[in-house]
């Protein structure tokens, strides 16, 4: 964990007091981290985020710590729009990389089998944050017709902020004009109710 980066976001969020709950044994896949130096990339901001982690060498399958993963998460986010604006910075970075894996090749691909069916393409999503996040527990329930709402339990990444953006940047890319309101019961649960 780099301490410079620490330092940088924890006077802007609640990056410390995360880092203590997160249990030990909670991991994520190091695919996860290669969306972030995407959107830095492609904002002309890499060369700051590079400077505070050197070269980003995680390999796409292996596991890390998912506290690495919040320190990265929210220094870029701090990056991005400003250590003030550190929680819409969360929100644009996950909106952009839901943005990214839609147009993707796979991304488009399943677009055209699901679009038409939101609440499939919600479950797509679930499977994929299981394959990718191996702490807290997921879960989606159908309201109706044209209602969801994904819960999230022991969700350590910023349900309101991250998770949002992530959710509103997958509906909008496939075609949906859904209404989501993300709403916590404390800061590590949740859930998204969406309506199309």
């Amino acid at each position: 964990m780099n301490i410079n980066a620490l330092d940088m976001v924890a006077p802007h969020c609640d990056i410390e007091e995360r880092l203590r709950a997160i249990p030990p044994a909670a991991r994520i896949r190091g695919l996860t981290f290669r969306p972030i130096t995407a959107v830095l990339r492609k904002a002309g901001k890499l060369e700051p985020y590079l400077e505070l982690f050197g070269p980003q060498l995680q390999n796409s399958m292996a596991l890390y710590p998912l506290g690495d993963f919040l320190v990265h998460l929210a220094a870029a986010a701090a990056i991005l729009r400003s250590p003030e604006e550190i929680l819409q910075g969360m929100f644009e970075i996950s909106l952009e990389t839901a943005r990214e894996y839609v147009s993707s090749m796979l991304g488009r691909a399943l677009v055209r089998l699901m679009a038409k069916d939101p609440y499939r393409l919600a479950q797509q999503g679930l499977a994929m944050h299981r394959q990718t996040h191996f702490y807290g527990h997921w879960e989606l329930v159908r309201h109706g017709p044209r209602e969801m709402e994904m819960m999230y339990h022991d969700e350590y990444v910023w349900i309101e902020h991250s998770v949002a953006g992530a959710a509103v940047g997958t509906f909008e890319n496939c075609g949906v004009t859904p209404v989501i309101v993300t709403t916590t019961r404390d800061r590590f649960n949740g859930s998204t109710r969406v309506r199309w």
